[in-house]
């Protein structure tokens, strides 16, 4: 009993000290920093002349945030470089005819599948074994910020030499956020929260560090498996 009060104690201890640290860090760019670092493509003296493919990996459903982002950003550089779409997802009754009808309305007309794999190691064998003849064309790579470096390394380890990552960033807000008390009213005792960084960054950055901090994890289990 002894050993498990014990284990309880030091579990809480350490749970507190971390959460106590990312609520610190929410008050940094850290977060941000980091996020921004895994959407970079690792390879830092690329660079993106002619590609052959435009690569969309998916995986989100449909309509979702992450594959909305992916799709806008995919059909606006397969319009820019005039190539066709791979779009890697795997096949279902909904999600890809959803893609493709979406990307029919960027006004992509050619486009390719890649339906097998479950992980990003899984469909990067995969597309090599459907489309060996991309393994020394330049692909130009698109997924979500924090997915680019893994990705980008999964390909280049199963043969494909020239890979470009792209990140679907969203675009930023540009305009003023902050409050006229005197309009807004309510009650007057309790106070306005008037600091941009309060009522959104701080708990947006809360939100990037559990997602670079779950990405961060996989690129660690990716690295030991051998898989990047």
């Amino acid at each position: 009993m002894k050993l498990l009060a014990r284990f309880i104690k030091i579990t809480f201890f350490t749970l507190g000290v971390l959460f106590t640290l990312m609520l610190i860090l929410a008050f940094t760019s850290a977060p941000f920093y980091w996020y921004f670092n895994l959407g970079q493509n690792p390879d830092k003296e690329a660079q993106l002349t002619h590609p052959q493919r435009v690569v969309m990996f998916g995986g989100a459903g449909m309509p979702s945030e992450d594959n909305l982002m992916r799709l806008y950003h995919t059909a606006a550089l397969a319009r820019h470089f005039d190539i066709p779409v791979i779009l890697v997802h795997p096949e279902d009754s909904l999600c890809q005819a959803e893609m493709t009808r979406l990307l029919h309305q960027g006004g992509i007309d050619d486009i390719l599948y890649m339906t097998e794999g479950s992980n990003t190691r899984s469909q990067a064998l995969e597309l090599m074994v459907s489309y060996p003849e991309l393994a020394n064309k330049q692909m130009l790579v698109v997924t979500s910020p924090e997915h680019v470096r893994r990705t980008v390394k999964c390909l280049k380890k199963v043969g494909f030499t020239n890979v470009y990552g792209k990140a679907a960033y969203p675009a930023t807000v540009d305009f003023d956020l902050s409050l006229d008390k005197k309009k807004l009213g309510g009650n007057e005792i309790v106070p306005s929260v008037e600091s941009v960084k309060m009522r959104y960054t701080f708990f947006n950055y809360l939100k990037l560090e559990i997602t670079c901090l779950r990405e961060y994890c996989a690129l660690a289990y990716y690295r030991v498996k051998g898989w990047i």
